[in-house]
């Protein structure tokens, strides 16, 4: 009753294994791959802990137009607690070429549709009118832009995912649309891939996200590449997880990845870590790649 403190939740679907979910977080990947490229993505975080969140993607994304336009559509679903949140975005991508590499400019719109089943909730006070009934299937859309320059052995991006936060008031007004520009939150990623012999690699990547209302997330990682066949790699998400992760690529098409979160917040005590499989397939792979893509 004295002391009264401002909770925030998590504020977008997150993903391990960032650098092939690039749609999530950057509409200007659209394309980047030169294949067309459909990846599949399911996560269950803090695993044993009631109401965690549990998130699938499914994206494809290709070059058109003599590979200057990038097309590209992402469908997610995230359920936190008693509230899921389905997306379905397209994307379209405009590349530059340079003489070393390529600068895409990309915007995404979509829209997401938002429900709760808040008559499940255990609540203290059960005649609380604000919890007497469900929101189910409100409609918002939503829009994300980006760019993101990238050549063989480098790469660089700055995007907001979703320009257009959604929140939840439990009164009359239900879902909608946030005025505070503290809400948004850009990210930036860049990485680079550095060759200690003909047959190992050496990939460290990083993804940094800010927001005004709880300040900079980075995702500090690095990946060891052998014979282009086998990803062995670690991160650090700053105040939140160690990532054990490896990728297995059994042919040029396929790549098969798991990541594993040790938690390392104040929550470490009450789940079993978090669990992220990843299945990618590219078609057209051998006659529109020349150089095999390390992100």
């Amino acid at each position: 009753m004295l002391f009264v403190q401002h909770l925030m939740g998590q504020h977008s679907p997150l993903t391990s294994q960032y650098l092939f979910n690039g749609l999530l977080i950057n509409p200007a990947y659209a394309g980047s791959r030169d294949a067309l490229a459909a990846n599949l993505t399911s996560r269950h975080q803090w695993v044993g802990l009631e109401g965690a969140p549990v998130t699938q993607f499914l994206s494809a994304h290709a070059p058109i137009a003599r590979r200057k336009i990038g097309l590209g559509m992402i469908i997610y679903n995230d359920r936190i607690g008693v509230s899921q949140e389905t997306g379905v975005f397209s994307n379209y991508a405009y590349r530059v070429r340079f003489k070393k590499g390529k600068l895409s400019f990309g915007i995404g719109a979509g829209f997401t549709m938002l429900r709760s089943q808040l008559t499940t909730l255990n609540l203290q006070q059960s005649t609380d009118i604000s919890f007497s009934a469900n929101t189910l299937n409100a409609l918002r859309p939503n829009f994300s832009t980006g760019a993101y320059y990238y050549t063989k052995d480098w790469f660089v991006g700055l995007s907001s995912p979703f320009l257009i936060i959604n929140r939840y008031t439990p009164s009359n007004d239900g879902w909608s649309i946030s005025q505070s520009k503290g809400d948004l939150q850009p990210m930036l990623t860049g990485g680079y891939v550095f060759k200690l012999s003909h047959d190992v690699k050496l990939k460290p990547t990083t993804l940094i996200r800010y927001r005004l209302n709880s300040g900079i997330q980075a995702d500090l990682s690095t990946n060891l590449i052998l014979k282009e066949k086998l990803w062995i790699g670690a991160s650090y998400r700053t105040g939140d997880a160690f990532v054990a992760s490896l990728e297995v690529l059994p042919s040029p098409q396929w790549r098969i990845g798991y990541a594993y979160d040790m938690g390392l917040s104040r929550l470490r005590a009450s789940h079993m870590g978090s669990h992220e499989v990843m299945l990618q397939y590219e078609f057209g792979y051998r006659i529109r790649v020349k150089d095999p893509r390390f992100f």
